[in-house]
């Protein structure tokens, strides 16, 4: 019997759909009218918030405006089985600004490549998780049957390191060894290296090699002094849940096997990123396996159904746009299934702990560093994870929040509240790895 050809509806996008003339026309024409508009704005009615300049309303305008229009996001939940998320996929990475090499003035990065054998696929025993433990181990399984017919998987890993790199407590290499090929080894340079392992945001579905990203991790790695690792796991909507949860915890596991100590990492994330950390934690945590020395978390997307009150009270201080779970395109349906229409139950699913960690079990964490943006979108759901992480006596919780900053503000480096908030990060690593704990 012949198979029924699915029937796609057609959507009207906004950014290219092709690499020809015609579509970069479009994409300049996208951007060039924001930046006209927002200068207009700017010196007609003065700065949303005073302490933004030109420079911070042109880049955070030109993402809400790409955020906001790229997709339709007025497409009716009944229609969401009708969209091609293959092909939005393909639109995504077509619309992404392509990966290029730090400048040496900034730093160093290169990439290797993780095998996922069958060493690494070990069963997840997470029974208390329902359908996504039933996820991860199916995905545990395909991986493992790939290894034993000689065709394991692979994911790709960076490695970055800060021009400004210098000597760290334990480091006897000297000031400007990102210079030399052997920094960019992925096993420790010396048997107690400290390093940091960060998980990327962009809402699952961007954020691969984000030249911004990479930046941060330049600079984190500038004022450590420590190398950063950071996995480019798959992204959604091509690669939905637990995907991304699963290739973290691959590469978390692909770490200790080269030979990093548990006791001298500091794991991290930043939105999406931060959530990915978390929900790794609880797992690691639960299967008794080895746990990071401490966490960095840069507004963490812990809750998957956006029930906080500044999503909607935030809105205009924020990049971030905000939408309803029943939209097609809401960044949490492409990345916990894109294609199924929204209902009760595909709420109650995004309630798992492994999806939204704010609705977990947060005891017996490792020492957490919470940073946020007083005027992020995600701002009440921080707060309400920090205070139920505090609860638990045996965590040593920090939280921050930078005033006038928006979700995810490290990657504005150029702002003082970036700097500010790397500085911190180096002094939240040092008294993890110097021993000290103190409760705030």
């Amino acid at each position: 019997m012949a198979s029924v050809k699915q029937e796609y509806i057609s959507l009207p996008l906004r950014l290219k759909t092709s690499d020809g003339v015609i579509g970069r026309l479009q994409n300049i024409y996208f951007i060039s009218s924001c930046v006209i508009t927002t200068v207009v704005k700017y010196y007609w009615y003065g700065p949303v918030v005073k302490a933004w300049d030109l420079r911070f309303h042109i880049i955070t305008n030109i993402l809400h405006r790409y955020l906001s229009e790229s997709l339709p996001h007025d497409t009716p939940n009944k229609l969401s089985e009708k969209i091609d998320f293959a092909y939005i996929a393909n639109y995504i990475d077509m619309n992404n600004l392509p990966a290029r090499p730090l400048s040496p003035s900034i730093g160093h990065n290169e990439e290797y490549d993780i095998i996922v054998d069958a060493e690494l696929c070990t069963a997840y025993k997470l029974p208390q998780y329902g359908i996504s433990g039933d996820k991860l181990n199916a995905m545990a399984d395909d991986d493992r049957i790939g290894s034993q017919k000689g065709q394991p998987r692979t994911i790709s890993c960076q490695i970055v390191v800060g021009s400004q790199i210098s000597l760290c407590n334990s480091c006897k290499a000297p000031t400007g060894m990102y210079k030399q090929p052997k920094l960019m080894v992925p096993e420790p340079l010396y048997p107690d290296e400290r390093i940091f392992f960060h998980f990327h945001g962009g809402a699952y579905c961007v954020g691969e090699r984000s030249l911004t990203h990479i930046y941060v991790y330049a600079h984190t790695s500038s004022v450590s002094g420590l190398r950063v690792f950071s996995p480019n796991y798959r992204l959604a909507p091509r690669s939905c849940f637990p995907s991304q949860l699963h290739d973290c915890f691959l590469s978390y596991m692909d770490i200790l096997r080269r030979g990093f100590k548990p006791e001298n990492i500091i794991l991290s994330g930043d939105s999406a990123g931060g959530a990915l950390a978390v929900a790794l934690l609880i797992i690691l945590r639960d299967m008794h396996l080895p746990r990071p020395a401490g966490v960095v978390l840069i507004s963490p997307w812990v809750d998957s159904t956006c029930s906080g009150a500044s999503w909607a009270t935030k809105m205009s201080l924020d990049y971030l746009p905000s939408f309803p779970l029943e939209d097609p395109f809401h960044p949490t349906r492409m990345f916990y299934a894109a294609g199924r229409r929204f209902s009760q139950e595909m709420l109650e699913e995004l309630r798992c702990p492994l999806v939204s960690p704010i609705f977990g079990d947060l005891s017996d964490m490792p020492p957490m560093l919470i940073q946020m943006g007083r005027n992020e979108l995600l701002h009440d759901d921080i707060s309400e994870f920090a205070e139920k992480t505090k609860l638990h006596a045996e965590n040593v919780v920090k939280l921050e929040a930078y005033d006038n900053m928006p979700h995810a503000f490290v990657l504005l480096d150029f702002t003082d509240a970036a700097q500010q908030a790397f500085a911190s990060v180096n002094d939240f690593a040092r008294e993890v790895f110097d021993g000290e704990r103190k409760k705030v």
